[in-house]
């Protein structure tokens, strides 16, 4: 298919720019549903036919497009997926260097406008596509038709839907008026050092934050109802902690870069090594109390706290990496990628305890080692 010149330009800007910003996070969240949706197997199959071999590797895949509650988590998953995106390119064209848009593409008409924007946007959507499309097809290879007949309507909506509003963005471009998105209910409440960067996160990242609960309240909810008949195998609660962890890479990220940014100045405050680390502890703990909250609903309360030992312990070992190598978000998010198979590896046969014992060292080292190192 040929495409025109703006819209070629538009798809090496942002489609191309948004894969290699996300390829970490895209990684850690595709492959692994990739992997379950095309391939979930079983330990033992010696004693299934082919037939019942199909049907269990396609267990997951046929339950999306069988049952309404699996349909609805897998469309929150591609909402998500999409509202990343939206806030990615939004982004993207308030920066100074992309305002020459807002007049080549206001050259042309509306029509065209959304036309080119609908196809930069199924660039972007492609593994949401192709998640789509094989759902469609095993659904109408075992006689599912209502729900693969939703989905491509549903994708329909998001890409358009996008498409609309990328068209209307940069139609009032020039109507924009700087306003603070602070709530004026919380611009007195007492701000102590490690808790600036959740004003940051109420500033800047609030749908990135809203993005990421979502996402992690559907991964300890989605282990735990595939797993249901072991709810109390810790091996469950440490690899949904670890997802959770993985999840929240971008937002560790973001707060190494806030601090590199605003607070390189609190290097000088009068605080020992200790008390800093603690702080750290601190806003990571907040960061993911939503999620430890409801481990403690779902586990046994030692399960629960172990596990959530492990979550502070992989959070913190993830934020000192930054101070030991200093690395751009999609070389970090990869990092954080080859920790999480590794550490959910090690869960899985039985390295919970030593995990935590590594992590936490480990994070304590590099944390005394380069705190105070420049990070240009």
């Amino acid at each position: 298919m040929i495409f025109s010149a703006m819209t070629r330009i538009l798809i090496r800007t942002f489609a191309a720019g948004f894969y290699k910003v996300h390829a970490g996070l895209l990684l850690t969240l595709f492959v692994t549903l990739f992997i379950n949706f095309f391939f979930t197997n079983v330990l033992n199959q010696t004693h299934l036919n082919q037939e019942q071999i199909l049907l269990n590797n396609l267990k997951l895949v046929l339950t999306s497009v069988s049952n309404p509650v699996a349909m609805g988590v897998l469309f929150l998953i591609w909402l998500g997926y999409t509202l990343k995106s939206c806030q990615y390119v939004a982004a993207q064209l308030l920066l100074i260097q992309y305002q020459f848009l807002f007049y080549s593409t206001n050259a042309m008409s509306l029509r065209k406008q959304f036309q080119t924007w609908f196809v930069v946007q199924t660039v972007i959507s492609i593994p949401i596509l192709l998640l789509g499309i094989f759902a469609v097809g095993v659904g109408f290879s075992f006689d599912y038709y209502f729900i693969p007949l939703i989905i491509p309507f549903y994708l329909l909506i998001l890409i358009s839907g996008s498409a609309i509003f990328y068209t209307k963005l940069l139609n009032n471009l020039s109507e924009k008026t700087a306003t603070s998105s602070i709530p004026e209910l919380i611009k007195n409440l007492p701000k102590p050092l490690y808790s600036l960067f959740f004003y940051q996160i109420v500033y800047r990242f609030k749908l990135t934050y809203g993005i990421t609960k979502v996402i992690s309240t559907i991964l300890i909810i989605g282990m735990y109802a595939l797993f249901r008949d072991h709810p109390d195998d810790i091996r469950i609660a440490g690899i949904s902690i670890l997802a959770v962890i993985a999840a929240h890479s971008v937002l560790i990220y973001e707060s190494n870069e806030f601090e590199r940014s605003y607070l390189s100045f609190s290097r000088n405050f009068p605080l020992t090594r200790t008390v800093l680390y603690f702080q750290f502890a601190a806003l990571y703990g907040l960061m993911i109390l939503p999620e430890i909250i409801l481990i403690f609903c779902i586990n046994l309360p030692s399960i629960a706290a172990m596990v959530s030992v492990l979550g502070l312990g992989t959070a913190l070992l993830f934020r000192t990496i930054l101070y030991w190598q200093n690395q751009k978000m999609g070389v970090y998010l990869k990092t954080v990628f080859g920790l999480f198979i590794l550490s959910a590896l090690a869960v899985m046969f039985g390295g919970l305890l030593w995990l935590i014992v590594i992590y936490m060292v480990v994070s304590v080292v590099l944390f005394n080692r380069n705190y105070y190192k420049l990070t240009e």
